[in-house]
């Protein structure tokens, strides 16, 4: 500052006071410009991550993991009803026609969403087109049960099966994939641009500001005036126009970062363990009602339950849910998306209904043992009724338990998701034109605190 004082100050510099006076009246008006732009930009851009997390991708993605529920919803509802005689499971029934609206329903939302074009399109398609043709194949299959024709009705859920297992679940994994991609580019692109920007807003204003406090300066020093009222007006908007925007943007920035990292993440993983378990679920059933596969069928159900929770040998669920109060850490070991969301809680009420979700799926593995012993020795028929079994302590109720503290804990994400996108949005909203009036503000003080100066050499 004292080097620019002192370079406008020279004896020997060939401008005159009134040009002076005049560029520093243009570096006010290219600095606040420069300033405008840097903000605009920076304000634009966290709106476009907000948006993009919070009402592009997030939406979709969860649509996409609830289209899997409603799709092995639909498959595990028809396993149980085929497993039993014509018409004495009318829950399966109902079950069934309950997940088919929601799949319709959510076909819709997701169609109604599209913000990337053919990327989300295509999978869209192909699921609209396959839940139609698996339908056809599960009333073919229905058809053949209520005729008694029990080989008949295999070939049928198997060609189901294969068309749910081979084209509308990888259909939803392609639509969620398409918008995680794009979710985790943006997010991680924004935070690139937002440091950049911070630095830019942090130049553009320092520069106003020397260029404000070294007029004043300039004129105390030159004329001989006290500080211009006009410019130390212009000097305080931007320096307030300064601090409040590096607020704004840094307040904005942690909504979005508790959005995505903190709140998301967790509903993702949640959503991801939610189907894991349908999947699991149908291949209970679909172990009991098609013998011929049942090892396959076995293996699959393992393999789900292995990516919502792989417990380390010696250990339960129980055990893991007791040290991880006690300890506040997971054991050695343990892995899968219920340990991934332990290692990601952040909210009230989110970690009890966590441990309550393991605990529950350790007393639902234990029931399908049971199931499978039951089968092995032969008793078919009790393992049936153990496996489509609502009451407590049997599998599908203790299904429903999991879903529900599962629930829970999305629920609590969610809503804190939900908060930090809306006050994201709140809090840079209409801020364009908010500092477009405070830097022309700045700009037009500036200029009538000189105007005097230059008249009194214009006279």
């Amino acid at each position: 500052m004292s080097k620019i004082i002192a370079l406008l100050s020279k004896k020997n510099y060939k401008l005159t006071t009134p040009e002076r006076l005049k560029i520093g009246l243009y570096l006010t008006g290219a600095t606040s410009l420069l300033l405008l732009i840097a903000i605009i930009s920076a304000v634009q851009g966290q709106r476009h991550a907000i948006a993009t997390v919070g009402e592009n991708s997030t939406p979709s993605i969860v649509t996409a993991q609830r289209l899997k529920d409603a799709f092995t919803g639909m498959d595990a509802n028809v396993a149980d009803e085929l497993l039993v005689p014509p018409g004495q499971n009318q829950d399966a029934v109902k079950g069934y026609e309950e997940r088919y609206q929601r799949a319709a329903e959510r076909l819709v939302t997701a169609a109604e969403n599209i913000s990337y074009a053919d990327k989300e399109r295509k999978p869209i398609q192909t699921m609209q087109l396959g839940l139609g043709n698996y339908i056809a194949q599960i009333q073919q299959a229905r058809d053949f049960h209520a005729r008694g024709d029990t080989n008949a009705m295999l070939v049928a859920y198997r060609a189901s099966a294969e068309l749910m297992d081979k084209t509308l679940l990888p259909a939803a994994d392609e639509l969620d994939k398409v918008n995680i991609q794009i979710l985790e580019e943006t997010y991680t692109k924004q935070k690139a641009v937002a440091n950049n920007s911070s630095i830019l807003i942090f130049v553009a204003g320092a520069a106003l500001l020397i260029v404000l406090i070294g007029i004043q300066i300039f004129l105390s020093q030159k004329m001989r005036r006290t500080l211009n009222p006009m410019l130390l007006a212009a000097t305080a908007i931007a320096l307030a126009l300064l601090t409040h925007t590096t607020g704004t943007l840094q307040t904005a920035a942690e909504n979005l970062r508790t959005a995505k990292e903190d709140a998301f993440n967790s509903m993702h993983i949640l959503r991801q363990a939610r189907a894991a378990a349908y999947i699991a679920n149908t291949a209970e059933s679909r172990y009991l009602l098609d013998p011929a596969f049942a090892t396959t069928y076995e293996q699959a159900f393992f393999s789900n339950i292995a990516q919502i929770a792989q417990i380390p040998q010696g250990q339960t669920a129980e055990t893991i849910a007791s040290a991880y109060n006690s300890q506040g850490k997971n054991i050695d070991g343990f892995k899968g998306y219920i340990a991934d969301e332990l290692n990601n809680i952040t909210f009230p009420g989110e970690k009890e209904a966590t441990l309550l979700s393991l605990v529950t799926l350790g007393k639902y593995l234990a029931i399908d043992q049971q199931i499978r012993l039951l089968e092995r020795s032969g008793k078919h028929q009790d393992a049936i009724a153990l496996c489509v079994g609502k009451k407590p302590g049997q599998s599908n109720w203790l299904f429903e338990e999991f879903k529900k503290a599962n629930g829970k804990t999305f629920d609590i994400n969610q809503a804190v998701f939900d908060r930090e996108i809306q006050q994201g949005l709140s809090n840079i909203d209409g801020f364009e034109i908010k500092t477009a009036i405070a830097v022309s503000t700045v700009v037009l003080l500036s200029f009538f605190g000189l105007l005097p100066r230059l008249k009194e050499y214009s006279n």
